[in-house]
């Protein structure tokens, strides 16, 4: 969910309940050196129930982004040790620290030390098909002092190809005392449900499931879809984009508003005009236009 769970986007699914919400995933090595655009993507003000996702295996410096979290108002830290980007996988991070038992629970308990915040571990199945080991290294990672373990039903090597596997979830569920938190394939109640019925976790993560749909959460916890104007929200989350990314707002904005139109009448011809579009009065006009047909839920 890198680029897509900033602040705006947290502040529209917000609106829609008080569910813990994840930063995206924040370098701990441009932490450190407090880049500008990492410093950006750990401001937390005025938001309430965020966890800070750290991704990073320098030791020292995973410490003091996590207690640079901390001293920001987190409620939590999340040590992204599944994600199967390329460039993480290179310098070890990520899911190569799947592969890399020793030095993931050396970061994860070192963590766990030195801040007084929750701290979880998300990670996936394995390397790959032939290479699954998830009860032992979840078995390992619990004796760190861990609050709770997300765990991803996919291995490195699908990505998020194929089909979540719920069972081998339920399996790491079996193995541990730790909460469990399933992810993988819950689009919508029916899904989590079910999700939740196979594997038994303690708690669920929704992902690409709420691209476009910042209600999902809400729709999944209460088992009905909430009432609201889908114009005010698309405008909303515009607005909010606008100012918090300035003049890179609207380029931002583009996946949101496709993602938005998804499943609409006329979808295609609306991305066509909007992604052609470079004012932001006129892309606020055309999302009026195209949305504002939608009713009132």
């Amino acid at each position: 969910m890198a680029g897509v769970t900033d602040k705006p986007f947290r502040q529209i699914v917000r609106a829609f309940g008080p569910h813990p919400l994840y930063t995206e995933m924040i370098g701990v090595e441009s932490a450190r050196r407090h880049q500008p655009q990492t410093m950006k993507m750990m401001d937390i003000s005025g938001e309430e129930n965020i966890v800070v996702q750290l991704v990073g295996v320098d030791i020292p410096k995973m410490i003091y982004a996590a207690k640079m979290a901390q001293d920001r108002g987190a409620a939590g830290i999340g040590i992204n040790m599944g994600c199967p980007v390329r460039k993480l996988i290179a310098n070890g991070s990520g899911a190569a620290l799947m592969r890399n038992p020793d030095l993931a629970c050396l970061i994860a308990e070192s963590v766990v030390k030195n801040v007084s915040i929750p701290v979880s571990v998300k990670t996936r199945l394995g390397w790959d098909a032939a290479h699954i080991a998830i009860a032992d290294f979840a078995r390992r990672l619990e004796g760190t002092g861990i609050s709770s373990l997300v765990i991803h039903g996919r291995t490195k090597e699908q990505g998020y190809a194929g089909t979540a596997d719920w069972e081998a979830i339920a399996q790491v569920k079996r193995a541990v005392s730790v909460p469990v938190i399933a992810n993988g394939d819950i689009t919508d109640r029916r899904s989590a449900e079910a999700c939740l019925t196979q594997t038994r976790a303690d708690g669920l993560m929704v992902g690409r499931g709420v691209l476009g749909r910042p209600w999902l959460l809400r729709e999944i916890t209460s088992g009905r879809k909430p009432r609201f104007c889908l114009s005010d929200v698309v405008s909303d989350h515009l607005d909010r984009l606008i100012s918090y990314y300035e003049r890179h707002g609207l380029l931002v904005a583009r996946k949101h508003l496709s993602w938005y139109a998804g499943g609409h009448a006329g979808a295609a011809a609306f991305r066509r005009r909007m992604f052609r579009e470079t004012d932001a009065d006129a892309v606020r006009r055309l999302v009026l236009d195209f949305f504002g047909e939608a009713r009132c839920q």
